[in-house]
């Protein structure tokens, strides 16, 4: 089953106010409240651009596949390159873990700046 996994996004860009975010940026309450819950039925190509621009990624980031119990589908199935793990989580406690100087080298690179500043 294809799903769409907003959260594992939200975490991973740090977004801790989801409905105020995406109310912000011209959701509707009532369809911000079904996305966050997972309640969406279908979804439009128009709200899914949307969210893509919104959260600056493309639709396989926002999409991740849930294999269903009694389908078959064969391991080297273009769909599996859907499945995500929950990156967020695994950032979050390794950044947790480093001590301050590697965070701030760490920063540095991110940023592109040289390493004497």
């Amino acid at each position: 089953m294809i799903r769409l996994n907003i959260t594992r996004i939200l975490k991973m860009k740090g977004i801790t106010e989801p409905n105020q975010f995406f109310i912000e940026r011209g959701h509707s309450p009532s369809y911000t409240y079904d996305l966050l819950r997972n309640n969406l039925n279908s979804l439009s190509m128009k709200k899914l651009e949307m969210l893509c621009r919104d959260l600056n990624c493309t639709p396989n980031d926002l999409l991740t596949y849930i294999p269903e119990k009694g389908k078959m589908v064969l391991p080297d199935h273009a769909l599996h390159s859907l499945t995500k793990t929950e990156t967020g989580t695994e950032v979050n406690q390794l950044l947790h873990n480093l001590p301050l100087e590697k965070i701030e080298e760490l920063y540095r690179v991110l940023k592109g700046t040289p390493e004497s500043e």
